[in-house]
Parts: C-alpha cells; sequence; structure tokens
C-alpha cells in the first residue's frame, strides 16, 4: 500500500516503518518493548526523515537533527495524529498481545491434553 501511495518516496525511506513493524511485531509476539516509547522513536525519526527530505539542498549534522526532533512536541509538524495515533495503537495492541497469549496458552493446554489422552487411552 505505502509502495502504491508514495512510490520511489517510501522505498527510499521505507527501513522507518520496517522497524516500526518489526518493533509492534515484537510487542505483541510478548517481547520486552514499551509502545510509548516505541511510538515516540518513530515519530522523532519520521520528522528527522521528512526535514531532511523538504530541505534536500541542505546538509544537516545528527546534532541538529536531533535538536529538530526534541521540539517535536512545540513544533507539532503532525498536527494531533501522533497522539491519536498513539492512543489507537496502543488499545488494539494490548488487546492484539493478550490474544496471541491466549493463543498460545491455549495451543499449550490443547497439547497437554492431547498428550494425556493418549496415555489415558493407550
Amino acid at each position: 500500500m505505502f509502495t502504491r501511495t508514495y512510490g520511489k518516496l517510501y522505498m527510499q525511506n521505507s527501513e522507518v516503518f520496517q522497524d516500526l513493524f518489526t518493533e509492534l511485531k515484537r510487542y505483541y509476539t510478548g517481547g520486552n518493548v514499551n509502545l510509548e516509547e516505541m511510538l515516540n522513536d518513530f515519530w522523532s525519526r519520521l520528522l528527522e526523515r521528512m526535514f531532511q527530505l523538504l530541505n534536500s539542498q541542505y546538509h544537516f549534522t545528527d546534532d541538529y537533527l536531533e535538536c529538530v526532533s526534541k521540539y517535536t512536541d512545540q513544533l507539532k509538524p503532525f498536527g494531533d495524529v501522533p497522539r491519536k495515533l498513539k492512543a489507537q495503537v496502543t488499545r488494539a495492541f494490548i488487546a492484539a498481545r493478550t490474544f496471541v497469549q491466549g493463543l498460545m496458552v491455549g495451543r499449550e493446554v490443547a497439547n497437554r491434553v492431547a498428550k494425556v489422552s493418549f496415555i489415558f487411552f493407550s
């Protein structure tokens, strides 16, 4: 979807989104991930990347870009989207993580019951 919508621009910067998706998957599969911190990092990285793309005639140091990121809350370059998305993603992924953990427990219970039934009926 991103490739069709944003084309080459997305392809050149896809690692920002791929890292987000990797961290989200790591969270819902039980990894030790702080959702709020991870989402804040995503928006900071996205801002840095967009700032560079929109000002491609200049070269920025990492320190300069980090400074830009520190003022994201005051500048609000994405408006209210990060706050709204953070709330929605957090709710959805807490539910997804709980569901995935339930499926893993269910699989474990089914495997144990199958072993007990096999021993009992043998």
